[in-house]
């Protein structure tokens, strides 16, 4: 005896299709709100669990049941839903992670709401705050730059936490 085994994506997949249906939305257009259903249950979960975002005090300002926040942007921000769709769909032309829309604030320190959200592609998104860094080795006497934090991590073989700290004594020594 087999057994179905429904995933959580399977799970999203049918919440947006019913409520598209019961909205009136189109139903070719599920796959994108999927995605826009995910980024806002991300979005909000790290108002509510990241440290940054509860210190600069930066709130989900939609319905706080992301499913039905999707359906208040669908048809109160038509601009915003068209970009999403356009994004997903070069999304699903290449497959590629880096071509996935994402929720973007436009005012970094606002809050997720109406007039400060937008659209960019996964790999717009990590290179729009990324930090650039230069690893000196002076033992070897090389050079290495690299894009972002993420980047010189995987390269490096740093700690996330290390650099943290050099950036932390950095910004103390700065204030001095």
């Amino acid at each position: 005896m087999t057994r179905n085994k429904t995933t959580r994506s399977d799970k999203q997949t049918y919440t947006i299709r019913r409520l598209f249906a019961e909205h009136d939305i189109d139903l070719e257009l599920v796959d994108a709100g999927r995605t826009l259903y995910q980024s806002f249950i991300q979005a909000k979960d790290r108002t509510k669990k990241n440290v940054y975002y509860i210190k600069k005090g930066i709130k989900f300002n939609f319905n706080r049941k992301p499913r039905l926040a999707v359906i208040e942007v669908i048809q109160n921000d038509k601009d915003f839903w068209e970009v999403w769709v356009k994004q997903d769909n070069i999304h699903k032309k290449t497959g590629l992670e880096e071509d996935r829309p994402t929720l973007h604030r436009l005012d970094p320190d606002g809050h997720y709401e109406f007039g400060n959200i937008g659209v960019l592609s996964y790999s717009e998104h990590q290179q729009e705050n990324a930090v650039h860094m230069m690893i000196i080795d002076t033992d070897n006497l090389t050079i290495n730059s690299y894009p972002s934090i993420t980047k010189t991590v995987e390269a490096e073989g740093i700690k996330q936490s290390k650099i943290d700290a050099v950036r932390a004594a950095k910004k103390e020594a700065e204030k001095k």
